[in-house]
């Protein structure tokens, strides 16, 4: 996975695809800095109740085709006790709190870039065992999604790698 994520950095830190990296950086910094912080469990709980509400949805549009209102009805109080449940214990959770961090500008994060030099080459030269300081520090998590077959990486950087003015 380490060498698929070297990967990409060498292409995405090339000169000719800075720029958009660091507006994509930047526009990812904006969202997470606006993003509701959750746990896993409050993840999921979230994702049930999404789940259930897709499903009313579904069955809304069934009763609206002329399905069979007594079998609809089943699913609609099931998904219905579903999303009940999920609530419940999204609710039983406690709150997470984090300090909001203001995102990074885009001319921030080309000044961080700057003072790293060529990250790129930098990532692929460094042996594995300096690699996983350097990932730890860049709060780098790899998310592996066996259904449909993709990676998501995030990167939550401790506060030394923060933009300093």
């Amino acid at each position: 996975m380490c060498r698929a994520l070297d990967a990409w950095s060498a292409r995405a830190f090339t000169p000719e695809r800075l720029t958009a990296t660091i507006t994509a950086l930047s526009q990812a910094s904006i969202a997470a800095s606006a993003a509701q912080p959750q746990t896993p469990e409050q993840a999921q709980a979230r994702q049930a109740i999404k789940e259930c509400e897709r499903r009313l949805a579904r069955y809304q549009a069934a009763l609206d085709s002329g399905a069979d209102p007594a079998v609809v009805t089943q699913w609609i109080n099931d998904a219905q006790r579903g999303r009940e449940a999920a609530q419940k214990k999204l609710d039983a959770l406690p709150t997470v709190t984090r300090k909001k961090e203001p995102p990074l500008t885009t001319d921030q994060i080309r000044a961080i870039t700057e003072r790293l030099g060529d990250l790129a080459q930098r990532v692929q030269a460094a042996d594995a065992e300096k690699k996983e300081p350097l990932y730890e520090a860049l709060g780098i998590t790899i998310t592996y999604d066996n259904a449909t077959r993709t990676a998501t990486v995030r990167s939550r950087p401790s506060i030394p790698y923060r933009y300093q003015e």
